[in-house]
């Protein structure tokens, strides 16, 4: 999780991303703050759009006061943030204002004079159920007992980095890890996640594919790299799971990888099958 999202689902006060910079701007900020919100500000529409994607706000106030809403605007951010919440402030609304606002993508419209009490208590209904969504988004993405990606999580991610290899020109490995001999216990195989999360990459996707399957993704790394990332990844499962035992008794871990060059796009999903089939047919 990014930092932003990490701060985002755990701080207690919901980031309000106020737009605008007419005269109300800074009265609707101080409401806001007054009203248990944290709030950040952007003024042209270039700002807005930055702003809702690194800060992720839990909601956006438009302050609008020409009374020509930027239908093209709301558009914009309910296409690629459908899930936040956007309310519009504008002059006098009208039903045809209000039904065109809603249709591109505001989720309420106020007019002038604000009516402050409404805008903090839409905020809260708005504001709290996608902060419950996010949550769940985040937990549904990763394995619960080791921190790992799960296969969802994995697969997004695989994606996210397929893309950016490609765009960049560089290469992306893929290597799957299983133990040698059969776990004795599912407590085992848990120990073994964690060993595995700890020798992680910070740059690198590395998740549970299946109850003692473990695949990691990593970026601009070519098929001499991706031999050296399989040995020190499984020398270190290896001492450390040997240490995390009860018995330390020693557990082999085999391997399988495979590697692509950005000269066409990057399927992650064929790397993963390749990885597969050198692992099987590693003796």
């Amino acid at each position: 999780m990014s930092a932003a999202k990490q701060e985002r689902t755990t701080h207690p006060k919901p980031l309000i991303l106020v737009a605008g910079h007419g005269p109300r701007l800074l009265a609707i900020t101080d409401a806001l703050s007054l009203g248990g919100f944290r709030t950040t500000a952007a003024q042209h529409d270039r700002d807005v759009l930055e702003q809702a994607q690194l800060a992720t706000p839990d909601a956006i106030v438009i302050d609008d006061d020409t009374g020509r809403p930027n239908y093209a605007l709301l558009h914009t951010i309910s296409t690629f943030s459908f899930a936040t919440p956007i309310i519009l402030i504008t002059g006098a609304v009208t039903p045809v204002l209000e039904h065109e606002a809603l249709r591109a993508g505001a989720w309420a419209v106020f007019g002038t004079p604000l009516d402050v009490e409404g805008l903090l208590l839409r905020l809260a209904l708005f504001a709290e159920p996608k902060r419950e969504l996010e949550r769940t988004s985040e937990e549904c993405l990763f394995d619960r007992i080791s921190g790992l990606y799960n296969h969802a999580g994995l697969t997004r991610r695989a994606q996210e980095l397929a893309a950016l290899v490609t765009r960049h020109g560089l290469s992306l490995a893929c290597a799957v890890f299983r133990p040698v001999a059969q776990m004795p216990n599912p407590l085992a195989t848990d120990r073994l996640a964690r060993a595995f999360r700890r020798v992680g990459r910070v740059s690198d996707a590395l998740g549970r594919t299946g109850h003692a399957e473990f695949a990691v993704f990593a970026p601009a790394t070519n098929t001499w790299a991706a031999a050296r990332l399989v040995r020190r990844m499984t020398d270190t499962v290896e001492r450390a799971f040997g240490n995390l035992r009860e018995d330390k008794k020693p557990v082999g871990v085999r391997a399988g990888y495979s590697t692509a060059q950005a000269a066409h796009q990057i399927s992650p999903t064929a790397l993963l099958a390749q990885a597969r089939s050198a692992l099987e047919a590693t003796p």
